[in-house]
């Protein structure tokens, strides 16, 4: 039982710690090698639901590889779908409103024939006097000017229908953006390694559909003693990286420091971690690399 519980503690502070022999070996080149380094992820992400409705289709599992964009899973989006057709109709109306003329045109066409008569009117009461009274004579001039306003009318009445048309051309794309916050797409490169719901199910918005996690490059982490190496002896430099795998079998990966921190803790070390690009087994084309094993690290000088 206590042989149980030491390897219990043992397991958890490797796992708590990522590396505790800082700098505390050197290859046979002399570069500093850092020992019982964690492989952790650098990128991942919980892919959300935007909207909420019953997801109606599901289009990965668990293992799958993934590109950033490529459509994951679809909710819904039949009540947009129609909301979006009835606003494209309004819009073609309210486009072919604004397109014509034809108001105008017979709105000129009417004033013109207006200001003919009026003009008639005048001439004829001038060569006749009180052959046309002046009673008609206003009427004539009013009529007149009622063309010409009806023209303003008309030309206004085009200015709003392309309003309309630009402000349905706006429900159009929101209808268009309801439906594309239904599609559900990774946001990485990446392997599926969980769904959450199933199809047919209901999702509100912020509900998680899948955990998308990048593989092919990695992050190891290990501590640096700082009474050994300062820091910029260690930023940028180059780096191999070793995990021992199953029966034995060692791999070894290429990387760089991107990461040392400024603060020295308790143990007088400082933290490093490096980017390391991982790669698929020839065979069964599994990444070799995984979060969560422990590694050693040499840094090339």
């Amino acid at each position: 039982m206590h042989s149980f519980m030491l390897h219990v503690f043992a397991a958890a502070c490797v796992a708590v710690v990522p590396c505790i022999a800082a700098a505390a070996e050197e290859s046979p080149g002399g570069d500093p090698v850092l020992e019982r380094c964690l492989v952790s992820l650098i990128e991942e992400a919980k892919v959300p639901a935007r909207e909420g409705g019953v997801l109606v289709e599901l289009r990965v599992r668990e293992g799958d590889v993934v590109e950033k964009g490529v459509l994951i899973a679809k909710i819904d989006d039949s009540q947009p779908q129609m909301e979006r057709r009835k606003a494209q109709a309004e819009h073609e109306q309210a486009v072919a409103k604004a397109q014509s003329d034809v108001d105008v045109r017979y709105s000129i066409a009417a004033e013109l024939v207006a200001e003919a008569e009026h003009k008639k009117a005048l001439e004829s009461h001038a060569k006749v006097p009180g052959s046309v009274t002046e009673v008609e004579r206003d009427r004539l001039m009013l009529s007149e000017k009622k063309g010409e306003l009806q023209i303003e009318q008309a030309q206004l009445e085009r200015r709003l229908a392309a309003l309309a048309a630009q402000s349905k051309e706006v429900e159009v794309l929101a209808a268009e953006n309801a439906i594309d916050r239904r599609l559900i797409k990774s946001p990485l490169d990446g392997v599926v390694v969980q769904l959450f719901p199933h199809e047919g199910e209901w999702m509100q918005p912020g509900d998680p559909l899948a955990r998308v996690v990048r593989a092919d490059k990695l992050r190891v982490e290990g501590y640096v003693d700082a009474a050994r190496l300062n820091p910029e002896e260690v930023s940028g430099r180059l780096v191999t990286v070793e995990v021992t795998l199953a029966c034995g079998r060692r791999e070894s990966f290429k990387g760089k420091i991107v990461f040392t921190s400024p603060l020295v803790e308790s143990g007088g070390d400082y933290r490093v971690f490096a980017e390391v690009e991982n790669r698929q087994d020839p065979g069964s084309q599994l990444w070799l690399l995984r979060p969560g094993q422990t590694a050693t690290m040499t840094i090339h000088k």
